[in-house]
């Protein structure tokens, strides 16, 4: 594995059935107008992202040995995603997701299946997979694995990056071992306590990271460096489906903050990289379909007047 902008995901990894739709209430049938079946989690995606922006990438994390885990692997090689450190459990069935857009907003329901693969073992993970990266990034999931990654990448210095979406028991103990933690907002308001989100990304940095942020939606983003807080809103596009648009955030996010490893990264540089191809993405269905890449998106944001946005 080269070391260069090489990024390890672990976390959550799943195939997702999108289906476009007109809202519907439940005990009703209503015929779907498109449907893609897709590789997706927040991790997963996020790393499917950094990929597509230029990095290289291997994912941590467990599927089954059913055709659903077979369809998760092949996405992965597809997208050249190193799976040597992907385990596949026999005998037991793999995350699955099934992700119903609304074809008047683009908003989405996700009920989601965690499936009955076995989560990694501390003992499993091998410390040079850790050591040859350089960054970490995790969704939360995998929690045992995540937090021996965490401390084996925390020795070496190499930068841990935490979509922060789900409540989870010892997600306090990965904040505090995360170097950027960037929270969903409804996250931020339960774990802190706080309604207001400046105050929610403050609290956060005190548990330890060096840069927090929460993303808001149509609101954008907002981040905290310690002294400064940024805004980034949301880039206008015609949207067709938001399925996955924190994920790709994520992703983009710790590939933007590696490409400037020569020098300090700049946090707002980041976040306007992340909000862009995020925004991107939701022009087409699917969490993955229309990720860009990295010229791409230096393209999109050539053409963006950031003052008029703000």
């Amino acid at each position: 594995m080269s070391t260069q902008g090489h990024i390890l995901g672990i976390g959550y990894c799943s195939m997702d059935t999108l289906c476009v739709m007109p809202p519907m209430a439940m005990d009703q049938k209503v015929r779907a107008d498109h449907m893609l079946m897709q590789g997706g989690g927040p991790a997963a995606t996020a790393i499917v992202t950094a990929v597509r922006l230029g990095c290289k990438a291997s994912f941590m994390g467990t599927v089954g040995d059913d055709a659903i885990g077979r369809l998760i692997l092949d996405a992965f090689e597809d997208e050249q995603v190193n799976i040597d450190c992907l385990f596949q459990r026999t005998n037991t069935q793999s995350a699955a997701a099934i992700c119903l857009v609304d074809e008047q907003t683009g908003q989405r329901s996700i009920p989601w299946y965690a499936g009955t693969a076995e989560p990694i073992h501390p003992e499993e993970v091998n410390p040079d997979w850790v050591k040859c990266a350089s960054a970490i990034h995790c969704d939360g999931h995998q929690m045992d694995a995540a937090l021996t990654v965490a401390n084996i990448a925390k020795q070496h210095g190499i930068p841990v990056f935490l979509d922060a979406g789900t409540l989870i028991d010892r997600i306090d103990q990965l904040i505090a071992l995360s170097d950027v933690v960037f929270a969903s907002q409804d996250f931020a308001q339960r774990y802190t306590g706080q309604k207001n989100p400046q105050q929610a990304i403050e609290h956060l940095h005190k548990q330890g990271p060096d840069w927090t942020g929460v993303t808001l939606g149509s609101g954008g983003s907002l981040g905290f460096d310690g002294q400064q807080t940024y805004h980034v809103p949301c880039v206008p596009v015609a949207v067709v489906d938001t399925t996955g648009a924190g994920d790709v955030y994520h992703g983009a996010l710790a590939a933007r903050y590696l490409q400037a490893r020569d020098q300090p990264p700049s946090m707002l540089d980041c976040m306007r990289y992340a909000s862009v191809v995020a925004a991107i993405k939701c022009t087409q269905l699917g969490g993955r379909t229309a990720i860009p890449t990295h010229q791409q998106t230096l393209d999109k944001i050539k053409s963006i007047d950031w003052t008029v946005l703000q």
